[in-house]
């Protein structure tokens, strides 16, 4: 008889506690090498899209100038030179030029808004100005869906305002004559300075003297005219009414004050700054987008934010991207 021979099972390998943890370890020297690589290319991607939202609202500052024939005009939320006190900030005032203009059919801008709460404080409006619009939010920075609340002279006191990391450029001014950083007069206010317009191209009542492309004597192209801005530094970065929507270029790019009080300290806050590394994002009076470094003299980011006040911006070039 023939014996039947049963194969033996041979024993199934397993891994040892040292081999899986040098697998594991493995694991995490890769996971560490890519991250980098993976946040590098999620910031260049925020970054270009920073850059494509103020390239489009550059396109709706030039597409309001060649139907109005002058840059767009903020008015002043007050009564101002016997003007009616709107509101109306240029950032409004561009909506129609942009992707937005359903948006802005639907707003109430005449009257005056302080203190009957007509214009830009009607009360219907109240429901839109708190709205998140994406357009005026760069992606790096964490203010989507964030408000801001007791807006000097507000009309209802509680009126809450979408912000935005966007704003209009005044020119190297002194924040009240007393900012740390001093520069040309402060300008923003009529009735305080009695001047009637900003080195720059917006400010709360330009309406009074509107900026011509004629007026851009050292050249659109050679301008900045907005620039990136961070509410978590500044309760004034709204862009629903005129006084939320300006900046100074008198503090050094990315200056961050510390301690940071928004509301008491906004005579050295309101500069440009972003959640980009080293620089931030700009656009000039012809459309175009730089990005400029943190590194830049603070004489040529001063010049280049002015209109017609003839200073050289050789060696720009190499502080732009």
């Amino acid at each position: 008889m023939k014996s039947r021979l049963t194969p033996m099972r041979g024993k199934r390998p397993a891994f040892t506690l040292v081999e899986l943890l040098v697998v594991i370890a493995i694991i995490g020297i890769l996971i560490a090498l890519l991250l980098p690589a993976i946040q590098a290319s999620r910031e260049a991607a925020r970054r270009t899209q920073c850059s494509t939202n103020l390239r489009q609202i550059g396109l709706g500052i030039l597409g309001y100038d060649n139907s109005l024939k002058h840059f767009p005009v903020c008015h002043p939320h007050f009564r101002e030179a016997g003007l009616v006190g709107t509101g109306l900030g240029w950032m409004v005032g561009i909506m129609p030029y942009t992707e937005l203009g359903g948006f802005y059919k639907n707003l109430e801008t005449k009257g005056n808004a302080y203190p009957l709460g007509k214009g830009m404080f009607t009360p219907s409006n109240a429901p839109l100005l708190r709205q998140t619009i994406n357009l005026f939010l760069c992606p790096a920075d964490n203010s989507i869906g964030k408000t801001v609340s007791n807006v000097w002279l507000a009309v209802p006191a509680d009126l809450q305002l979408g912000v935005t990391n966007y704003q209009g450029i005044m020119g190297p001014h002194n924040a009240g004559n007393a900012s740390l950083f001093g520069g040309l007069p402060d300008c923003n206010n009529y009735s305080a300075q009695g001047i009637s317009e900003c080195s720059g191209v917006f400010w709360t009542h330009s309406v009074l003297l509107p900026p011509t492309l004629k007026s851009f004597r050292d050249g659109t192209s050679k301008t900045m005219v907005i620039g990136e801005a961070l509410p978590e530094f500044s309760s004034w970065l709204y862009w629903g009414i005129g006084n939320g929507t300006l900046s100074r270029t008198s503090p050094p790019l990315n200056w961050k004050p510390n301690p940071n009080n928004p509301w008491t300290g906004w005579l050295d806050q309101c500069g440009f700054r972003s959640r980009h590394k080293g620089g931030a994002n700009f656009g000039w009076g012809d459309g175009h987008v730089t990005f400029i470094v943190n590194e830049i003299d603070q004489n040529l980011y001063r010049g280049a934010s002015t209109r017609k006040l003839g200073e050289s911006l050789s060696g720009i070039d190499a502080f732009s991207r």
